[in-house]
This record gives structure tokens, sequence and C-alpha cells, in this order.
């Protein structure tokens, strides 16, 4: 009993030593504490008791407009718009005038190669001596038929003296009948011998081989997509030459570089999005990256049989010399576009209670703004409610607690030329 006794009494003392030494402290502190919040307002007050007390330095960003877009990216290559295969216009030997390999440029007419046309001129020869043969022989059947002629109409005159019977006027009658007509097969003969020639002549009119575009030469297996040749030397121009060849023989193939088309494949399900009319960038891959705009100008409506894509032509609306068919085409077709709309970048759009909302600086604090977002474009994003031109919009991927005290920090915009493809005003 005196044990417990003399515990409770130990306890009781330790407890007033803390209580007398906890009272000596706050009398010497209370002096400086009420210094400290003598000169504090009602609201730094509030926000040293929310523990949100002293100002921050945050950046941001005036609010302007921009034009925004969105965009389906596709794949594909360069084709010429316009392409042709050479073909012989006639069957025969082939001789090439002068060497014709790929890369080679050939203008509109340009005359590559004939069909040995020895045979031709020859027979050009054989009928133009006998048209003149025959134009000699009608010569001499039109001055037998004259003579014929008088002929008869002296006999007339005899027999109407009566110095001749009417036996020997119609044996004269007869003659002048019979010169008559070997003069008409005269004529006709002549006739047939210059329908031969023109027909001769015809024929060599299709002995020269020409290009009928100007453009790039071609293998003609790269425009008609032939795969599995076993012999390369076949797919060379001029192992051609001095072989005989056809009107179907494929000699080569000429692309126009005038003018060229994106020829991409899209799925079903883009192919929805996709109008002709609709605007597009097109990169071709050269020896250096070139894009160029372009526009939409043709959709195909059954699958590839081989891929189960549709194509789609873009036309491209400007052209490089270093383009050529076959070049790898990345082609950004525009579905939608906004202008002058609200654009800021994705990343200072935050998400509460599956809401986005951005945060501004209003009267020196951080404010909550629930926004409604539009179209997007990689990085960017537009607003279609909530925020308005000017506001200051804290461009940080962190959220700050609402109504912390702030003070703006403004990012100056960077000079850089306007694109579609970036219209933020903000800088990163």
């Amino acid at each position: 009993m005196k044990k417990t006794c003399a515990f409770i009494l130990f306890m009781g003392l330790m407890i007033l030593s803390v209580i007398s030494g906890c009272r000596q402290k706050a009398s010497l502190a209370k002096p400086e504490e009420n210094d400290s919040t003598k000169n504090k307002t009602l609201r730094e007050q509030i926000e040293d008791l929310r523990g949100m007390g002293g100002r921050i330095e945050v950046p941001v960003a005036k609010v302007t407009t921009g034009t925004i877009s969105t965009v389906l990216s596709v794949t594909g290559e360069l084709v010429p718009r316009k392409s042709v295969i050479v073909r012989p216009q006639m069957d025969g030997r082939i001789i090439f005038l002068r060497p014709i390999k790929v890369g080679d440029f050939v203008n509109e007419g340009d005359v590559i190669a004939k069909i040995d046309d020895r045979d031709i001129e020859d027979e050009i020869s054989r009928q133009e001596r006998q048209i003149q043969i025959s134009k000699e022989a009608i010569s001499l059947d039109e001055n037998q038929f004259k003579q014929k002629e008088k002929d008869v109409s002296f006999d007339r005159e005899l027999v109407r003296q009566g110095f001749l019977n009417e036996n020997d006027l119609r044996r004269s009658e007869l003659e002048l009948k019979r010169a008559e007509i070997a003069l008409r097969q005269s004529r006709l003969a002549l006739e047939q011998e210059q329908n031969k020639l023109e027909q001769v002549l015809r024929k060599r009119e299709k002995v020269p081989i020409k290009a009928t575009i100007s453009g790039m030469v071609v293998l003609a297996s790269h425009l008609t997509g032939r795969e599995g040749t076993s012999d390369l030397l076949r797919e060379e121009i001029m192992a051609l030459d001095d072989t005989l060849v056809n009107t179907g023989t494929q000699l080569f193939g000429i692309v126009s570089q005038e003018n060229f088309l994106a020829q991409c494949l899209v799925n079903s399900k883009d192919k929805a999005k996709l109008e002709v009319g609709q605007k597009a960038e097109v990169t071709v891959i050269t020896h250096k990256v070139i894009s160029v705009p372009g526009e939409l100008v043709k959709l195909d409506q059954l699958q590839d049989a081989k891929t189960r894509a549709y194509k789609v032509w873009i036309q491209l609306q400007e052209v490089d010399k270093s383009f050529t068919s076959g070049l790898f085409v990345r082609a950004n077709i525009e579905l939608a576009r906004s202008e002058n709309a609200v654009v800021i970048p994705r990343e200072f759009v935050k998400e509460r209670d599956n809401r986005e909302f951005v945060q501004i600086v209003k009267k020196g604090a951080v404010d909550d703004v629930w926004v409604a977002t539009g179209l997007k474009q990689g990085k960017n994003v537009e607003i279609l409610t909530g925020l308005s031109v000017g506001d200051l919009l804290i461009v940080t991927d962190k959220a700050l607690a609402k109504d912390q005290l702030v003070t703006a920090k403004e990012l100056k915009e960077e000079k850089k030329e306007e694109t579609t493809q970036s219209p933020s005003p903000f800088i990163k």
C-alpha cells in the first residue's frame, strides 16, 4: 500500500513539472507570435491555417486563338498521273536508234527505235514504178481512144455520102468501144496501184517507235507490276535490239514528271471518314524529306485483293524535280478543321471525377475551370467552352491547390512560322 501511494505521488509531481514548463514556454513565445500575425490579412491567416501560406511563382501564358485540324495519317507510294507503255505498232525486227536505259528523260515525239523497214522501202519503190507505168499506159489508151473517136466520126460521114456501108461503120464503133474499155481498165489499174502505195506508206508510218509523252524511262514491268522475273537480262531495254517483236511486245515505260499522285491504302473504318476534296499534306522521301500540299481526288470502292484495303489517290499540287515513281510517301489527310479556335497543349488539361479542367490565375490565386474539348491534333487540343481569350493559363502538367496564392510569370511567345500542324501558341 505504501509503494502504491509513493508511485502515485511521484507521477503527480512529474505532471505538475511538465505543466509548469509548458506555461513558461508559452509565455515566452506569445509576444513573438503576436508580432508575426498582427500584420497579416485575414485571408493570409486562413491560408496559414490551411497550410498554403506564402505565394509561389507559376508559369502562365495568355490564351489566344489559332487553327487546329484533325488528320488521318496514311502511307503509300508516289505514282505518276500519266504514264505509258511503249509498244511497236507493227511486227518486225526492232532497231534502236540510240541507247536507252532506265532513268533517261525523253521528250514527246522523240524517235527512239524503229522496225526494220528495208522491205517496206523496196515495196514503196516498186509501187512508185508501177504507178508510173500505169500512167504511161493510160496516156497510150487515151490517144488510142481519141483516134478511134475520129475514125468513127469520119466513117459516119462516109456512110452519109454513100462511100461506106453500115457494116464497116459498126466495126469502127466496136473498135471505139474497145478503146474506151481499155482506157477505163488502165485508169482502174492506176487507182489500184495508188491504193497499194498508200497502204505501204501508212505501214511506213508505223516503223518509227516514238515517245508519246515526255518523261522518265522505266521498265515496262514497273508499270504493269509483273513479278517473278527469272532472267534479269530480259529486263534490260537494249536486250531487245535486233530481235523480232510484235505489237504486243512491251519495250519500256515512260512516266510523266509533271504530275504525281500519292497512292495510299486505308482500312474500311478509315475509308468511311474520307471524301473527295479533302486537303492533305504529303511528305515524300527522296534524298531529302519534302512536304507538299495535296487534295484527295479518288477513292477506290473495291478492296484490293492482296491487301484487303482500299486504295486512295491524293493529287500533289507541287512537284519537285527529284520526284519519281515508287517513292515512299506519308500523307496527313485533313478530316476536320477549326479556325479562330482556343487551342492549348493537351498536357495542361487535367482530369478529376471523369471531368476535364484547366487551371488559370485569377485575382492572384489558382482557379479551376471546367472545360469541354473538341478537335485534337498531335500535342494540342481545342477548348470549346470554359476558357476565354486573355485568360492566364497555368502551363504546367501538375495540379496546384485551388485558391493557392501565386505570382504569375508570363512566358513570351517565340516568333515562328504559323502552320496548321503546330497551331499551339504556347512555348513548352
